[in-house]
């Protein structure tokens, strides 16, 4: 199991909310702080995000999705931002990378690649 910051605040958008409270839960699991937000327009407009050490994103959402909550993050110094989407394509994933995301994950997924991809940015 991969070995995470004590301190970490991470901030999970997902219009899902069963997706939502099921990785809050798996990053919980190994010590995070966790924020969880339904929305990217929610994740903007909350205090939260100054203290955010990562975000990570469902792509596809109502309002502003994850490539451009990627986009904006990448603007203003925010946060690193990983994306994850059930309808990956190479168009997406280019996507992605234009908008300075650091991950990109494909759903399903395995917990511990979730879990490596954050250790990775935070270490």
């Amino acid at each position: 199991m991969p070995t995470m910051p004590s301190t970490a605040l991470i901030a999970v958008v997902d219009d899902d909310e069963d997706v939502r409270i099921s990785v809050g839960a798996l990053l919980g699991s190994v010590g995070l702080d966790v924020a969880l937000f339904g929305s990217a327009d929610d994740l903007l407009a909350s205090s939260t995000l100054s203290e955010a050490a990562c975000v990570v994103s469902d792509v596809q959402m109502p309002g502003t999705d994850g490539i451009q909550l990627a986009r904006q993050l990448r603007a203003e110094a925010g946060p690193p931002v990983i994306l994850m989407t059930a309808f990956a394509t190479a168009s997406l994933r280019q996507d992605a990378e234009l908008a300075g995301v650091r991950r990109f994950l494909q759903k399903p997924f395995a917990p511990d690649d979730l879990l490596g991809e954050i250790e990775g940015l935070l270490n």
